[in-house]
């Protein structure tokens, strides 16, 4: 076909919203002469091949695919990316209610539901993104008409965690807890996050709207490379933390024991198996995941390759079930695995012998076989609402999942062998960031985190040679069949955390490595090295070093109070009243008042003041009552951080919005990135090069 026919056939497909792709099925439905099944399944053997199996025929975005093929590729698509929407999509959000010290029990046990309702979302998003149709009577088009598969977004995944706990928080300030469980707090925190995120997702639209030049312009390699790298560089702490056994139990090894006087903080996301932070049986059962595989990328199959996260995730899964710790003398377990024991903070003590699993089953068993969006009790739309507080935080997430975006299309586009220049990449580019606005939108409904474009899906198009569309729709069923069938959420929401976080450990590396790529496709100038040292070093150096605009950094417990006290704008800078107790330095102290000036008793030239006011009259001395007084006090010395009864809202707002943008590595370096990339003129020889 010649070139002419070609783009006749391209304009009839896109006029007829690329229906031909989907609608009417290739009749071969095995396809067996159209696919090289035999290279998709040949396991590698360097050793004893020097030439393999030639690779099959490239698959362009519009062929059709035999029904099989497009099973079996949409299944690729699906399990290169199950995990990743699973953690990002509830799996790290509700787990942070599952601690004693911030614990909502209705948002804990909503883990499987959210990942469920996540993998739903994500296929029913895909399959706009993928679709691609003119919006009637404009020149503007909806999705990318690509294999853009979508996903929760990694980028809002630090907001909604910081909202999900200050709710649990804030209940327990205001005596809204049973004990230490705040049923409902968390899940309100949710609910506002995802109110906010519905009204700042018109941020996207809005850009969709813009002319190429400008979207260009605010989005050039630089920005959007950038912008991927730190999202990925950001995370890769927390995949590291969750190796060792938690993020929780990471951060807070000193700070329990500086507040309470025990500690320190174990780690109670594996099972039964309760061990300290960095404790080699978690970092061996990580490494299993880790490791198993750079063996498939050694031996396996193209097939196995491109999946090998998921497959890597199975194994992991696999070792931890049939692996069990039997407990020394001082260990200690969860109460589940007690229950006739004392339950002490969340745990009993271990019976020493006794083998404990990194699993625990009630999750999986009391999960419903089949589940949907919204069966799920409470339901997050419940509390739907909007926070001032973390508004600007979320539109500057949009504004960066808008780069990130950019970025992948321009991927997408080279694995489909399709120009990421011109006309037709602008269309693209222009109907991908208005699908990604409209999904984060639906997906709030729908009550999951703001969806997103996936990177790795342009590996597994590179890999297999395939970019027909018919393996984006396929993809998309295979992620609904995944949200529907309610045991797989529970599964994956009972998984060791320490063997999640071997997958997302490489989930956050994969990241950070597309951002490399996405800046690599240009030449890199003078201008832009020194864009990317000022950006990159200002983001990944908040990463490394957290506390630098919040003291106390993610930590709990103690660290709260550092962050009241302390710090680029201290808490207490932003609070309105403050309790009235005893001051610390001034003793003794009763009902709420500090002494000032102690009671004397003087007798002639003799003064005393530990004679009582009886005594001192019996002798005939002059007795002085003690003077006391009411004592504010602004910093924070126990109450884990909550030393004030009243924020002024204004500033609570403010300092929330602009400390988290200066503490989140990809919000403080995109955003420099932008900048400079607008404000540093260009370079006369660099212009054409420029990226």
């Amino acid at each position: 076909m010649d070139d002419d026919a070609k783009q006749v056939v391209e304009v009839a497909q896109e006029t007829g919203v690329g229906c031909g792709v989907c609608c009417w099925p290739d009749p071969d439905i095995l396809g067996l002469k159209k696919y090289n099944y035999k290279w998709l399944c040949m396991p590698s053997l360097p050793c004893f091949s020097k030439d393999g199996v030639p690779p099959p025929v490239f698959l362009a975005k519009d062929e059709k695919l035999p029904l099989l093929l497009a099973i079996i590729m949409g299944l690729q698509h699906a399990l290169a990316m199950v995990a990743g929407i699973a953690t990002s999509g509830g799996l790290l959000i509700a787990g942070d209610a599952c601690f004693d010290f911030q614990k909502d029990s209705e948002m804990c046990n909503s883990k499987g539901y959210l990942v469920s309702a996540a993998w739903i979302t994500s296929g029913f998003l895909t399959i706009i993104q993928v679709f691609r149709c003119r919006i009637l009577k404009t020149k503007y088009y909806l999705g990318t008409g690509l294999i853009s598969v979508m996903g929760t977004s990694f980028t809002f995944l630090p907001i909604a965690r910081d909202m999900v706990v200050s709710s649990i928080m804030e209940a327990k300030v205001a005596g809204e807890c049973i004990g230490l469980d705040c049923p409902g707090a968390g899940m309100k925190g949710y609910g506002r996050f995802l109110g906010t995120c519905m009204v700042a997702a018109f941020l996207e639209i809005f850009l969709a709207m813009l002319p190429p030049r400008y979207i260009k312009k605010l989005f050039p390699p630089v920005v959007t490379g950038c912008a991927v790298m730190l999202i990925g560089g950001g995370l890769i702490g927390s995949g590291i933390k969750y190796v060792g056994g938690g993020v929780f139990c990471a951060d807070n090894m000193e700070g329990k024991h500086a507040a309470l006087g025990f500690g320190p903080q174990l780690c109670n996301e594996n099972g039964d198996v309760v061990l300290g932070f960095g404790a080699p049986q978690y970092i061996g059962l990580a490494c299993t995941v880790i490791f198993f595989t750079p063996f498939l990328q050694f031996f396996g199959s193209p097939f196995l390759k491109s999946t090998s996260l998921f497959f890597g995730l199975l194994f992991g899964m696999i070792v931890s079930g049939l692996a069990s710790y039997e407990a020394v003398a001082g260990d200690q377990t969860m109460c589940s695995a007690e229950p006739g024991k004392p339950c002490v903070g969340g745990f009993a003590s271990a019976t020493v012998g006794k083998a404990y699993s990194y699993w625990n089953s009630d999750s999986i068993e009391e999960s419903k076989s089949f589940t949907f969006l919204w069966d799920n009790d409470p339901n997050p739309l419940r509390f739907l609402g909007f926070d001032p507080e973390y508004f600007l935080p979320i539109l500057i997430g949009f504004f960066i999942s808008t780069a990130e975006t950019v970025g992948d299309i321009g991927l997408s586009c080279d694995a489909s062998e399709i120009p990421s220049e011109g006309d037709d990449f602008d269309s693209r580019v222009q109907g991908g960031l208005l699908a990604d606005g409209l999904s984060s939108f639906l997906a709030a409904i729908m009550t999951s985190a703001p969806n997103t474009t996936f990177s790795q899906n342009n590996g597994v198009i590179a890999l297999t040679r395939c970019a027909s569309r018919a393996a984006g729709f396929a993809c998309a069923g295979w992620l609904i069949l995944f949200g529907v069938v309610g045991k797989f959420g529970a599964i994956m929401s009972s998984v060791p955390i320490c063997v999640v976080g071997g997958l997302v450990f490489m989930c956050f590396s994969m990241v950070f490595v597309g951002g490399i790529k996405i800046i690599a496709s240009k030449p890199i100038t003078r201008r832009t090295s020194y864009i990317l040292t000022l950006s990159l070093g200002m983001g990944m150096g908040v990463a490394m070093v957290p506390h630098l605009f919040e003291a106390g950094s993610t930590g709990s417990y103690f660290s709260k109070n550092m962050a009241h006290n302390y710090g680029f704008w201290p808490a207490k800078d932003a609070s309105k009243t403050f309790y009235t107790v005893p001051h610390f330095l001034a003793t003794p102290a009763v009902n709420g008042r500090a002494t000032v000036t102690k009671a004397k008793c003087i007798v002639g030239n003799y003064s005393s003041e530990s004679i009582s006011e009886n005594d001192c009259t019996g002798l005939s001395g002059v007795y002085t009552d003690a003077v006391t007084q009411q004592l504010v006090v602004e910093n924070c010395i126990s109450n884990n951080g909550h030393c004030c009864t009243e924020y002024d809202a204004t500033q609570k707002m403010w300092r929330t919005s602009i400390v988290m943008i200066l503490k989140t590595p990809y919000c403080i370096g995109t955003l420099l990135a932008l900048f400079l990339n607008l404000a540093l003129p260009y370079d006369k020889e660099d212009v054409q090069g420029e990226i």
